[in-house]
């Protein structure tokens, strides 16, 4: 029962922030399935990162006894760097190179699925070595706050995606932002909680006026990419929400046949939700 129990409550929590956040984005979803991707690599970022703080941390640094000049340096100086530096990898090798990274909310939604991924399979870890009853704390907390350190990042790609710059600096900044803040949450957890709670809630509410910022911004706010489609009579090019034909007025068919981008005008599969070429949605209606 616990091999199926235990990743339920683990990665529950971090599934529901992503529906939470991702459901923000309204202009351009993203496709899901590259969300799905993302939320993977995040997971397979811990990998990196539990191999580099073993490397440079030993137990006595982390355990309750340890002074607090020593959680400080490894939190702000190992632990938030690596784990920051190996989500934003996730996302600047994939999901910042594919088609459809493309407005400013892009890197919001990308840093949230790599960082809840991460968060999910620490969270995982967690379970196993202190039991179940640790997510009492990391469901409502840690997960979250995890989703805030990404958000820096993000904001900072989703900038550099709407100004069209080749500067690298800003996102360099935003990933040191983000490792700071990482390691000040990591801290106010050991030291005082109340802290590292007002942290994160202070980091939501940020991070969903960025969202809304980035949709405020977005390219595609006024923007329908309805496809079109061939008129079954006169074989013009047609919207594919037209009921009639506007060349011959033949009523349109309800076949299924090979749609056109409506931004490029490549042709695409009839269940096409993305054009293959420009990474535009499709719309139907």
């Amino acid at each position: 029962m616990e091999l199926l129990a235990f990743p339920l409550l683990a990665f529950a929590p971090g599934i529901f922030w992503l529906w939470f956040f991702v459901r923000r984005d309204k202009y351009r979803p993203e496709p899901k399935r590259l969300l799905a991707i993302i939320f993977f690599w995040g997971m397979v970022s811990t990998i990196p990162a539990a191999l580099i703080e073993f490397i440079f941390l030993d137990d006595s640094t982390l355990s309750d006894s340890a002074d607090l000049g020593s959680v400080v340096v490894a939190m702000m100086f190992i632990v938030g760097p690596v784990e920051e530096v190996s989500k934003f990898f996730a996302v600047a090798y994939i999901a910042y190179r594919s088609l459809y990274f493309d407005e400013p909310s892009d890197g919001l939604v990308y840093s949230a699925a790599a960082s809840l991924g991460f968060a999910s399979l620490e969270n995982l870890f967690y379970i196993l070595e202190f039991g179940p009853a640790v997510m009492i704390g990391r469901a409502p907390l840690s997960t979250l706050a995890h989703l805030v350190f990404g958000s820096i990042w993000g904001y900072a790609l989703g900038r550099r995606v709407r100004a069209g710059s080749s500067n690298f600096t800003p996102v360099a900044t935003g990933v040191a932002a983000g490792a700071i803040f990482h390691g000040l949450f990591n801290v106010a957890v050991y030291a005082f909680w109340p802290a590292a709670i007002a942290l994160t809630a202070l980091g939501a509410w940020w991070t969903v006026r960025r969202f809304d910022w980035a949709q405020a911004v977005s390219p595609f706010r006024y923007r329908r990419n309805y496809p079109k489609v061939r008129c079954d009579n006169c074989r013009r090019l047609i919207s594919v929400i037209s009921r009639y034909c506007s060349f011959c007025g033949i009523p349109h068919g309800t076949q299924k046949q090979s749609m056109y981008c409506g931004n490029c005008g490549n042709i695409n599969r009839p269940d096409a939700s993305y054009c293959v070429d420009c990474g535009d949605g499709l719309l139907r209606r």
